[in-house]
């Protein structure tokens, strides 16, 4: 493995930095690493939400106490939990075990676990959320839903300046069965005063599925479609703000549209008849809520308002919905079609 140089640019010529540890500055893995890390979790990957620190309160079936502290616990923007396990130094060589356990317990979790957990780090943190606006964060940072399968299969990320041979390999095994494990290696640098920190990924390396052939999952490849289609329905809302094919005001109109779910089609346009206000909302060009229900007079992103007319019509929320197919113009064009229209001011990457 390569081993990087770093140097510090001065007046006359680089100075080489020599790598220090945690321990030889003083530093410590909670008080300093894991809280540089709250305040930047781009350190170890962008995009992510830090729910909770030092999580504790385990419990069996039978309400007994299990004495195991998750450093961190994070969620990604397509909605998967995050098990961040931190380490001062070199990893140990079972350090890859105790996440997987972490992983394991918060795969139980559902969003209300999520929302109070969340709630309680921010009042640990000095911020004043209750429950409902800690639920209301935590489904934004996801395009305003959470999918109760990605939530499922929680990823792991593990911290540590080295990893010996038993974490590495069993990290490369466990991606290719399924389990999404993620090296990040930290290493620090001092020169005459000045400290300098840099994190990489040491695995996966990026690319490296070009060169590999690793067994396929029917049941993941189906949880990255939804996360794919999750960020396509959140980009369909951002990009009819920005080409304009929906203005502020305007009426749509519910349609149930032909996919693969658990429940009846023919049932929810029944539903629907039965109050044609169940069928309308008001596009409001708000970015997150851009449907006003008129049957509630509430705010909706349109795969949440799918999900909450099932959830009203069943008692159950569903997984996933393509939400932006079920609702229509007044030229019967729904939202995803809308979404493609050329515009002036549309970007190109949406």
């Amino acid at each position: 493995m390569a081993i990087e140089r770093v140097s510090i640019i001065g007046a006359a010529q680089p100075v080489k930095a020599e790598e220090a540890r945690l321990a030889d500055l003083g530093l410590r893995e909670r008080a300093d690493l894991q809280k540089w890390i709250i305040a930047d979790p781009s350190l170890i990957e962008p995009g992510l939400l830090i729910l909770t620190e030092e999580y504790d309160r385990w419990a069996t079936p039978s309400g007994d106490r299990v004495r195991d502290r998750l450093d961190l616990l994070a969620l990604d923007s397509e909605g998967h939990l995050v098990v961040i396990e931190l380490k001062r130094d070199d990893a140990p060589d079972d350090v890859h075990l105790q996440a997987i356990t972490y992983a394991a317990m918060v795969s139980r979790f559902t969003e209300e676990d999520l929302a109070r957990i969340h709630a309680d780090f921010l009042r640990r943190s000095g911020e004043e959320h209750d429950t409902s606006k800690a639920l209301q964060a935590v489904r934004a940072h996801c395009g305003d839903e959470l999918d109760v399968a990605l939530l499922k299969q929680p990823r792991i990320v593990l911290v540590a300046r080295s990893f010996p041979k038993q974490v590495t390999s069993s990290a490369v095994w466990l991606n290719e069965m399924g389990i999404d494990v993620k090296l990040v290696q930290f290493r620090l640098w001092a020169n005459e005063g000045t400290h300098v920190m840099t994190t990489s990924v040491l695995y996966p390396v990026p690319g490296l599925e070009e060169f590999t052939v690793v067994p396929a999952r029917a049941e993941k490849a189906e949880t990255a479609q939804r996360a794919a289609n999750s960020t396509r329905n959140r980009k369909a809302v951002l990009r009819i703000i920005d080409n304009g094919s929906v203005e502020p005001g305007q009426t749509l109109r519910f349609r149930a549209f032909p996919e693969s779910m658990a429940w009846d089609n023919n049932e929810i346009e029944r539903w629907v008849a039965e109050d044609p206000r169940r069928g309308r909302a008001t596009w409001t060009g708000d970015r997150s809520r851009p449907l006003r229900w008129e049957y509630d007079g509430q705010c909706y992103a349109p795969t949440s308002l799918v999900k909450e007319m099932v959830e009203q019509l069943t008692g159950t929320r569903p997984g996933y919905a393509s939400g932006p197919r079920y609702w229509l113009d007044s030229d019967g064009r729904d939202l995803a079609e809308l979404a493609d229209l050329p515009g002036d001011t549309a970007p190109d990457t949406l």
